[in-house]
């Protein structure tokens, strides 16, 4: 787990130092359709202070306590009135489906006086009307509940915006202590407040300081009284050897209305025999628990695909009462692997975003210096530089922007595929290249299947670009991988665009029009999720043909190439098998003329001239750009 360790020592820098104020640097325009972060949140015990036996708070509870507080009299430095909230998103309300919120709960570090609390929900990115209520916010945890029989009904996959409109005196100003507290760490939008950052009048996501304290009082009353459900599921790394322990990692929720009194994790191998892991453990209502049971592979197993079942059964059950009890995990056992030539990174950036414009300079600083690492930079659609192919990628990967995934692969325990470095590098840059080169080298020790070597041709009059590629398949890799799909693609780095920047000066926005942009996702030769590859036996071929775009500069281009296997789409339910397992790539500039002399011995028949005009010998030329004039024709080179 040394990925998981090295960012939550980054993180843990970043909490011992952060302040209790809201910084700028890291209020991001809210994306109401980003995914969520999984929230590791323990439901509250059955009795919380004011609610009565069949309400509960739902929303961002961390260690178990629905009235833990990490940060109290967090404030923005400026007086006047901010709404402030949290996104609630399906991830934490699909399981209260059908139940009602009745009013909402929040945390103050002072009195705050009368103000307005207000429920919203979200919906093609459009808030609704609210309901609202208006009541004196008491230091502490506070109870709003809506008027007589005003609630909001959950429906499976809704977003809900809550919270309340927080005023900052002169006086808080003047302490430098503010009225606002905050929970654990951030996981996304859960501290929301209505401003200015930067983009105008909006909501903006604030990431430096946890969640906001405000939750939901729902009433469960129609909630069944025993379900068990499996929360989480984890098999570790997914290369996998005969005879090797599979250790798992499994969450159960009871998220019924009674305690479950022991339970038992059954776990089926392909269609083996299943494995029961007894646990005489009181799992109590709205409460979890997690176990990490050890299941060794046969020594006999078949290289290849295998799928791992697990099923929750409570006390005397048979067979899991619902899917929702039920998950799967899919692993491939190997014996024969090869070494890997490059890992693939993918960043997913966007020109609108200004975190890009700090981070893009730290990931390529580690790419210009790391000969094991080819970076492509995925622009957002609808922005000058994307290109509607990539459009996918930012759909199933980039759950913040910028972002970034090594090799398109899961590391376990992890909440997302990507990683983003946006904190640390408004606070920590000089920490970033090493922490990029740590999740980047420890990928290289993963088993490669296939290796991929390089031809390519490029005609200047034609600017058609050949590819040829071939490769060595390790033993049992058709069984691993399927036939091997082969992606080649054109990235173009000193590409002059707009970039929105910061000022950090007076730390605002403004976009400038000719930032210059390395690594940009130009064109996939092939198509994005691939093209078959000709297998003979241990080894394949391929080739494939493209013309370059006019205005693109073939000097400053790379060709990437990688193997994945086969899919005719790639979506949530297959991403976690779509990882890379071996990357190469070309700079294009060798391929050109402008790169070379075929002889510096000057004939009577060519002349050579600095770019200023004056004519040199031929002889011994030192390095630099000449112009070549032969038989009626001239030509730009370089000498290196």
């Amino acid at each position: 787990m040394r990925k998981t360790i090295l960012l939550l020592l980054a993180t843990l820098s970043l909490s011992v130092h952060g302040q209790q104020r809201i910084d700028p640097q890291v209020a991001h325009p809210a994306r109401w359709d980003a995914p969520a972060a999984p929230v590791a949140q323990a439901t509250a015990p059955r009795k919380v202070d004011g609610l009565s036996a069949t309400q509960r708070p739902v929303g961002y509870i961390f260690d178990h306590n629905p009235d833990s507080i990490t940060h109290k009299g967090v404030m923005t430095g400026t007086a006047g009135t901010y709404p402030v909230g949290v996104a609630i998103p399906p991830s934490i309300l699909d399981p209260y489906a059908g139940c009602k919120v009745v009013g909402i709960r929040m945390a103050a570090a002072r009195t705050l006086g009368k103000t307005n609390t207000f429920l919203y929900t979200i919906a093609n990115n459009t808030l609704s009307s609210p309901l609202t209520k208006s009541q004196r916010l008491y230091e502490g945890w506070n109870n709003v509940f809506f008027n007589g029989d005003t609630s909001l009904e959950i429906e499976e996959g809704m977003t809900l915006l809550a919270g309340f409109e927080y005023v900052e005196t002169e006086q808080m100003v003047e302490e430098e202590s503010g009225g606002l507290c905050t929970v654990g760490e951030s996981a996304g939008n859960d501290f929301l407040i209505y401003s200015d950052f930067g983009s105008g009048m909006g909501w903006y996501s604030i990431s430096n300081l946890g969640a906001l304290c405000v939750q939901l009082i729902v009433d469960v009353s129609n909630l069944p009284q025993k379900a068990l459900e499996m929360a989480y599921l984890d098999t570790g790394f997914r290369y996998k050897r005969a005879g090797e322990r599979v250790e798992m990692y499994v969450i159960a929720a009871n998220t019924g209305r009674e305690d479950i009194n022991g339970y038992h994790i059954a776990c089926q191998l392909d269609d083996s025999e299943t494995v029961t892991f007894d646990y005489d453990k009181t799992l109590r209502e709205q409460s979890m628990d997690h176990q990490q049971p050890v299941l060794t592979l046969p020594q006999d197993i078949s290289i290849g695909r295998h799928v791992l079942h697990v099923n929750l059964l409570a006390e005397d059950e048979t067979a899991a009462a619902n899917e929702a009890a039920s998950d799967s995990a899919i692993f491939y056992v190997y014996d024969h692997f090869l070494a890997r030539q490059q890992n693939y990174v993918e960043q997913y950036n966007s020109q609108n975003e200004y975190m890009a414009s700090i981070v893009n300079p730290l990931i390529n600083q580690v790419a210009n210096g790391n000969k094991e690492m080819a970076l492509v930079n995925v622009h957002a659609p609808g922005t000058p530089l994307a290109i509607d192919e990539g459009a996918y990628l930012h759909t199933l990967y980039a759950y913040t922007l910028p972002s970034f995934t090594v090799n398109r692969s899961y590391f376990p325990g992890e909440n997302y595929i990507a990683y983003d470095v946006n904190d640390y590098a408004t606070q920590y840059a000089s920490l970033v290249p090493s922490i990029i080169s740590e999740l980047v080298q420890q990928d290289m020790s993963q088993p490669a299947f296939a290796t991929i070597d390089i031809e390519a041709r490029y005609d200047e009059e034609t600017r058609q670009l050949t590819v040829d590629v071939t490769g060595d398949l390790a033993d049992g890799a058709l069984d691993i991988l399927g036939t091997p799909s082969l992606t080649l693609l054109l990235t173009e780095d000193n590409v002059h665009s707009q970039q929105m920047v910061l000022n950090k000066v007076t730390q605002r926005t403004t976009m400038q029009s000719d930032y210059t942009h390395h690594h940009v996702l130009r064109q996939f030769v092939t198509s994005p999720l691939g093209a078959p590859v000709e297998v003979s036996g241990s080894h394949y071929t391929a080739h494939h043909s493209t013309t370059l775009d006019p205005s693109w500069n073939p000097l400053e281009m790379t060709l990437v190439a990688f193997i994945t296997r086969p899919a005719e789409e790639v979506t949530n339910a297959n991403v976690l098998q779509m990882d890379i397992t071996n990357c190469n790539s070309l700079p294009l500039a060798p391929l050109t003329t402008i790169h070379a002399l075929e002889s510096n011995v000057e004939t009577e028949t060519t002349e050579y001239h600095l770019t200023n005009g004056q004519r040199v010998s031929g002889k011994h030329l030192a390095p630099g750009i000449y112009i070549i004039r032969q038989g009626g024709k001239s030509k730009k080179v370089v000498v290196k």
